[in-house]
């Protein structure tokens, strides 16, 4: 296949645009209390920040955290997932920008924007505004506008943002997440394309910033890593120059 140049950059965003971590938290909280009426902390995944973000790293996504580590059933998977956007909208948790992400995307700025996200796309779009970082995105999914069924690591909302933007065609696309549910969601999307005989491919970036982020247990791995922020930069003029 040959590559010609770099079409678009899409992001992850809770744990690589931003630290939603305390925030998702306390929604989370909110959302089991709510659905089985008991107090939260009964869940060891529930009890502190620290497990909550172990318990997210042994999670593909938040259907099955929620099946597995706190025990609901499908029905109310489905409840908690309807319940989601109302209740990040009405949590006041502050969340915190990377340091260093804005200049990031400011000095990206030449190629299209998006983010692939299995948060709410209304509380992104807010925080974004917050920040003034709104206008870089050309387009954002969110889970809502993806089948619950379909949530990452399958390829449905990746692939749909990649139609909007317009990148479905010859030439690279860079996808940056911290999760290795987002490392398989390239690959799967990748075999769709390849399927296609679609003459592009996309590079999935790890956005290993976070302390303690350790992508060795992994059973896929990014193409490239970004231990900081800054890495992104580099990684990105890499894969331009060498698909140019």
């Amino acid at each position: 296949m040959s590559i010609t140049n770099l079409k678009a950059i899409i992001w992850d965003y809770d744990g690589t645009l931003v630290d939603t971590r305390h925030k998702n938290l306390n929604v989370t909280r909110k959302i089991i209390e709510n659905i089985i009426e008991t107090d939260a902390e009964e869940f060891f995944a529930l009890r502190s920040l620290e497990n909550y973000s172990l318990a997210n790293r042994r999670a593909s996504n938040w259907r099955e955290l929620y099946r597995q580590e706190l025990n609901l059933t499908e029905k109310q998977i489905d409840e908690a997932g309807r319940l989601w956007t109302a209740y990040q909208l009405n949590d006041n948790t502050e969340v915190v920008f990377y340091k260093g992400i804005e200049a990031a995307i400011s000095d990206l700025v030449e190629f299209p924007h998006a983010i692939v996200s299995q948060n709410s796309r209304s509380g992104i779009m807010q925080n974004l505004e917050k920040k003034q970082l709104l206008p870089y995105f050309e387009y954002i999914v969110g889970y809502e506008e993806v089948d619950l069924s379909k949530q990452k690591p399958a390829p449905d909302g990746l692939l749909s943002c990649m139609e909007k933007l317009s990148a479905i065609e010859s030439g690279y696309v860079c996808y940056i997440g911290d999760h290795k549910t987002d490392v398989r969601c390239v690959r799967a999307a990748n075999r769709v394309l390849q399927e296609e005989n679609a003459n592009v491919k996309i590079f999935s970036i790890g956005a290993c910033y976070e302390s303690g982020m350790d992508t060795s247990t992994w059973d896929v791995r990014p193409d490239c890593e970004a231990q900081k922020v800054e890495d992104i930069l580099k990684i990105v003029n890499h894969v331009n120059r060498s698909s140019g």
